[in-house]
């Protein structure tokens, strides 16, 4: 594809690559991030991003703690390769620090955490890419994976409930229906 003319955004020039483009090997720290720059970041506020957008990523990490989540925002305008290099950056960051760590990319959105299970982590990340703007994605990220889920345990209880319920209703009706 080397006679295709490639846009001038970074982003779509990695699309027009020749070589296939891999994701991050397990431990491999990425090529396209000043990896060890974020780590440093991270440890005064919780925050690694490009100045004009740190006082509302702090705000949103101050919000998250006062639900209870320990929460590190990374945004970076450096373009990931493949979708999932912004998941393999919050699980690379996840060893440096305890918690809930999420990264935005101008196109991609990762996240990986100690404490809260994968589904609701993707789940998260699917309401976060759709909103561009760094501070109002990892807001979005924070309300999906702190709402509080269904009870589960209430629920398969009056199912269950339910259920016996509708055997002994069952067994009555088959008993009456011989006697009589």
């Amino acid at each position: 594809m080397s006679d295709v003319d490639a846009p001038d955004d970074s982003v779509t020039t990695l699309a027009y690559q020749d070589e296939p483009l891999m994701s991050l090997q397990l431990g491999e720290v990425p090529t396209w991030l000043d990896y060890q720059a974020v780590v440093d970041d991270l440890a005064d506020d919780g925050v690694a991003a490009p100045e004009q957008f740190v006082d509302g990523l702090r705000s949103v990490v101050s919000d998250a703690a006062d639900r209870g989540l320990d929460l590190k925002i990374v945004y970076t305008e450096a373009p990931a390769a493949v979708y999932t290099d912004a998941r393999d950056v919050a699980t690379l960051l996840n060893e440096e620090y305890e918690g809930t760590i999420f990264v935005r990319t101008p196109v991609f959105v990762g996240s990986s955490s100690d404490t809260i299970p994968r589904h609701r982590l993707e789940a998260g990340q699917d309401d976060a890419w759709e909103e561009f703007d760094p501070v109002t994605s990892a807001t979005v990220f924070v309300n999906k994976v702190t709402a509080p889920g269904p009870p589960w345990g209430a629920l398969t209880a009056i199912t269950l409930a339910l259920a016996v319920v509708a055997v002994v209703a069952f067994i009555f009706l088959l008993r009456r229906r011989r006697q009589g």
